[in-house]
């Protein structure tokens, strides 16, 4: 039984090496990953659509984006800062985006979900690229990044549109080193503010990618100059956030539009701690066992004796971490620095550790597959499969 499933698997990979020779064949797995996956965990928006099943709160977030889709620029009156809509008025990219495509709120929510294609295109090739053109372990990881809740936002989330930004930021890695991933991280930074932690590991990623890691200096002055001025994507990133800040300043003063800080707004440090235990398992259903790849990164890097690079790295994952939990959606907020674990696969080809990444990519499919995902949200609220059996 064991020798005919491994013999199978093997085939089953082969199968996937040849399909992704091609961009059509990568296009046709992408589309078919998606149809599947949507099978299971069906877009909740176009469900709730069917079934006429939305809550007066998610028609109410509807008026409230639709509005914002015809005069973005518009302040909202009379809200008390601690309402979860004054810290909306800054992520803009989604109205802008139904404002130029004349999209409402729930057509937006459509596109989103259709935006999972193109998602899991980008994260197919990016993999197999890291993996030296190994298309088996993309397919499994991008399998196992599903059944998380990054994966599970684009077809689940029908309130805060961040899926736009997770997409953003798969694009800003699939460009690392192209003047266009500006234009894209600004996009990004527009639908969530927590976008802009994540993307300092782009030029972390710019060095793995451009140097074998045996010759990256581990002297601090090394790393620096490498960090900073031999580095195409620091400059991007660093481009980036400061077109962000300058346009959220004249949003500001030209618009009042402006994100509430602080204990009474919900955004403070160690905010989260008041859930308990809840806070723990709502950072883990972000990313699931792909929270321990930034670990695993930061013991390679140091076993080789680059501490530099390792503690920059551990810097930016602390970092996504205090913010994750500095507010009472840390699912959401956690789920932002995804692309932090294309660092440990650039490192696994680095140190010919396929095998066994591969190996843990089949145990990491199945648990991801069979335990639920939660996203917290005051309470944690469950990803339901098989939603659309509800509509006969």
């Amino acid at each position: 039984m064991i020798p005919n499933l491994s013999n199978f698997i093997s085939r089953f990979n082969q199968y996937i090496q040849h399909l992704t020779s091609s961009n059509l064949g990568t296009f046709i797995l992408s589309l078919s990953i998606y149809l599947l996956f949507s099978s299971i965990y069906f877009p909740e928006s176009v469900f709730k659509k069917l079934n006429k099943s939305f809550s007066q709160n998610e028609i109410f977030i509807q008026d409230f984006v639709n509005h914002k889709i015809d005069y973005p620029l518009e302040a909202t009156k009379n809200k008390d800062e601690g309402d979860h809509f004054m810290k909306r008025e800054l992520r803009i990219t989604p109205y802008l985006i139904g404002k130029i495509f004349h999209l409402n709120a729930l057509k937006l929510f459509y596109l989103q979900s259709l935006s999972l294609i193109a998602f899991i295109w980008l994260f197919l090739n990016t993999v197999k690229k890291l993996m030296r053109n190994n298309a088996s372990i993309a397919f499994w990881s991008v399998l196992a990044m599903l059944f998380t809740y990054v994966g599970h936002s684009f077809n689940y989330d029908t309130l805060f549109y961040d899926s736009f930004a997770y997409l953003g930021l798969m694009l800003s890695i699939y460009f690392y080193d192209k003047k266009i991933s500006i234009l894209i991280l600004v996009f990004s930074y527009f639908v969530d503010e927590r976008a802009v932690i994540p993307s300092l590991v782009m030029p972390i990623y710019f060095i793995l990618n451009k140097n074998e890691f045996s010759k990256i200096s581990t002297s601090l002055s090394g790393v620096l100059r490498l960090l900073i001025l031999k580095n195409k994507s620091f400059y991007f990133v660093t481009i980036s956030i400061s077109i962000y800040v300058i346009i959220r300043t004249i949003l500001y003063l030209q618009f009042d539009l402006k994100t509430p800080v602080g204990s009474n707004s919900g955004v403070s440090i160690g905010f989260a701690l008041r859930h308990g235990a809840k806070m723990i398992y709502a950072i883990y259903y972000a990313l699931k066992v792909f929270l321990i790849f930034p670990i695993f990164a930061i013991c390679a890097m140091a076993v080789k004796k680059n501490y530099w690079l390792a503690i920059s790295f551990l810097m930016i994952f602390v970092a996504c971490l205090m913010v994750s939990t500095s507010v009472d959606d840390v699912t959401r907020s956690m789920s932002f620095s995804f692309i932090l674990i294309f660092i440990p696969f650039k490192l696994a080809a680095e140190f010919n550790e396929i095998r066994p990444l591969r190996h843990l990519l089949y145990l990491m499919f199945i648990i991801h597959l069979i335990t639920p995902t939660y996203t917290l949200l005051l309470n944690l609220i469950p990803m339901e499969p098989w939603q659309w059996g509800k509509l006969f």
